[in-house]
């Protein structure tokens, strides 16, 4: 997991964020975005489907989406019974004093659950390329 503690830990400490999910050139309004750092079930660090490297704690986003445009791109997108997953960009701007900053977390798709309003999706962040 190639990821900035640091700047992690701000975009945490940040009360709402405004995102968006970037996948096969198109864009997806993210709403109701969480991120949160948590333990994962796993007893050592390991590599997942020899995709991406992760430890024993990991950055999880989740957040909603009202854009049901997503559920055909959803079998390429998760991880799973599916081995060649596509990562997703999940963008957001972060502001420290008078500057802002445009942030882009590379992330993986693990869960989703579809209601009639909406997609909720759940990731993990595997890059932060801040």
């Amino acid at each position: 997991m190639d990821v900035d503690e640091q700047v992690m830990a701000r975009i945490i400490g940040t009360g709402s964020l405004r995102c968006t999910m970037h996948v096969d050139g198109r864009t997806f309004d993210l709403e109701d975005v969480t991120i949160s750092k948590s333990k994962i079930p796993v007893r050592k660090p390991t590599t997942r489907g020899g995709a991406y490297f992760t430890d024993t704690t990991a950055y999880k986003i989740r957040a909603t989406t009202r854009d049901f445009s997503i559920l055909p791109l959803l079998p390429r997108l998760m991880l799973g019974p599916n081995t060649e997953f596509v990562p997703v960009e999940v963008r957001t701007h972060l502001r420290a004093g008078e500057d802002t900053h445009n942030l882009a977390l590379q992330s993986h798709i693990s869960n989703t659950v579809n209601t009639k309003e909406r997609v909720e999706l759940y990731m993990i962040v595997d890059r932060c390329p801040c």
